[in-house]
């Protein structure tokens, strides 16, 4: 009874011993092959990537730089103390004469400046520093649209790679299946040897494009998860999208039209033309050094030292005859009195000493080796830069879309070829199979005929995805959305 007992538990313990495993393997797996499809792609990397946390810091000093130009219009207040022990002959203000003593000395004061005229150097610099923060926003906006153009072509070349890795493995399995019926007919003796060691030399082939497919493919994965900044060992599977089978092959619009749209579109067009208004608010500001400052200037002081006593008269009881009443000759005295000093309190001298002060300040620029010049010069310069630069741009994006417009083209054309290049391969290939069967063309014939119809296959899925990348390229500079 108890042993029976106990293979009962050992039962028990053993399954439940392999569901927990097999729930852990479950979820092993599902951890191993992550799906990711299109939106899931384009979302983390516009959250994760690096290159844009920088922009974010850069559009975050670019917000601090605003605010900093326009703290300039505001004044500029400050507050300052000393402390001196004089020691020796000091000259006493209150006296009027040299003392030899020991002073402590001690003033406070606050001082307001109030810029009025600064020859507009401020208002030019937050202006400037405005549309910087406006470029700055734009570049963050051409750096997600780059990214999603890389993740574009990241993920057309995984689509390409697997169909044809998909299209290969099915070629290969159609080659078993003549290989294994070409054998059964050896064994009933109604084929050659012959036969069978060609449909081999195919096989073996096909699993070299097989390898090579699956090395693009492996590349193409790579290749995302660069993009991505993922763990080249995370173990990623993209969710392809179904496409239709008839793919739909329609003219791109003219690519004139196209450029004119992506003008008024781009934001690196939009961030160039920025920078060439914040190079013409820097000209201002260095010319505005050429002027005279006017400031409103103010000051309240105070001050303790040693040297200033409290000075009181006091009787000494004794008299002095100063004269004589006329007649009596009675004498005429007068209290005789001494000075006693003390120690002037240090808070009363602070309200005794405290004075203000109001006036305007003008400064102006008479010789400053130059500075200001250089500056006016060095500004003009990066004007006439700005301009190259927004010219430059302008440029790539032509050319970026007359390479898409004509790479286009040329995969419509490429297209059509590869269909009717698909279309007369298979018939060839049937008709190969049909004269095998007849015996009048060896296996090799037909070998080369479905080489043939395996390259047609392929070129048609590449040109299919050559003409989705450039169509869809046209599409995103004319403002429109990819969607996959």
């Amino acid at each position: 009874m108890i042993l029976k007992n106990g293979t009962i538990h050992m039962k028990r313990f053993f399954i439940l011993f392999s569901l927990s495993f097999l729930l852990i393997s479950y979820a092993h797996v599902s951890r191993a092959q992550e799906v990711w499809d299109w939106e899931k792609c384009i979302d983390y990397a516009l959250k994760n990537n690096i290159q844009l946390k920088q922009s974010d810091l850069n559009i975050r000093l670019g917000e601090t730089n605003v605010q900093s130009n326009k703290m300039n219009y505001s004044p500029n207040i400050n507050g300052n103390s000393n402390y001196n022990l004089r020691i020796g002959n000091n000259f006493n203000f209150f006296t009027g004469a040299y003392e030899r003593q020991l002073v402590h000395y001690q003033d406070y004061g606050i001082n307001i400046s109030q810029p009025i005229f600064d020859g507009l150097v401020t208002p030019n610099n937050v202006k400037k520093s405005k549309l910087d923060l406006q470029a700055l926003k734009l570049d963050q906006e051409t750096l997600k649209n780059n990214i999603q153009l890389q993740i574009l072509t990241a993920f057309l070349n995984i689509m390409n790679a697997n169909e044809q890795y998909l299209q290969a493995q099915n070629q290969r399995a159609s080659t078993q299946e003549q290989y294994d019926r070409t054998k059964s007919l050896i064994a009933a003796g109604a084929a050659a040897e012959k036969a069978l060691l060609d449909i081999d030399a195919q096989l073996t082939g096909e699993d070299l494009t097989i390898a090579q497919i699956k090395n693009q493919l492996d590349l193409a994965y790579l290749s995302l998860k660069i993009i991505l900044q993922l763990d080249v060992k995370q173990n990623i599977t993209v969710k392809i999208p179904e496409l239709p089978e008839a793919l739909s092959i329609s003219e791109p619009e003219e690519v004139n039209k196209i450029y004119e749209d992506a003008l008024g579109l781009r934001p690196e067009i939009k961030s160039s033309q920025l920078k060439i208004q914040s190079a013409q608010k820097q000209i201002a500001a260095a010319r505005g050094n050429y002027y005279p400052t006017l400031s409103l200037a103010g000051n309240l002081n105070t001050f303790f030292t040693t040297q200033n006593k409290i000075s009181t008269q006091v009787l000494t009881g004794n008299s002095t005859a100063i004269g004589f009443v006329e007649g009596t000759f009675q004498r005429v005295l007068i209290p005789e009195t001494r000075t006693e000093q003390t120690k002037n309190p240090y808070s009363k001298q602070l309200n005794q000493n405290l004075s203000y002060a109001v006036g305007l300040t003008l400064n102006v620029p008479i010789f400053n080796k130059f500075q200001v010049q250089t500056a006016v010069k060095q500004s003009k310069l990066q004007y006439q830069n700005a301009i190259l630069t927004e010219k430059q741009t302008e440029t790539d994006l032509f050319n970026t879309i007359q390479q898409a417009y004509l790479k286009a083209q040329a995969a419509i054309d490429n297209f059509k070829a590869a269909e009717k290049n698909l279309e007369t391969a298979k018939k060839s290939y049937d008709y190969a199979i049909d004269r095998l069967n007849l015996g009048s063309i060896s296996q090799l014939e037909v070998n080369l005929a479905k080489t043939n119809l395996d390259n047609a296959l392929s070129k048609l899925t590449q040109s299919k995805y050559e003409y989705l990348f450039n169509t869809k390229l046209l599409d995103f500079y004319q403002g429109k959305k990819i969607e996959l």
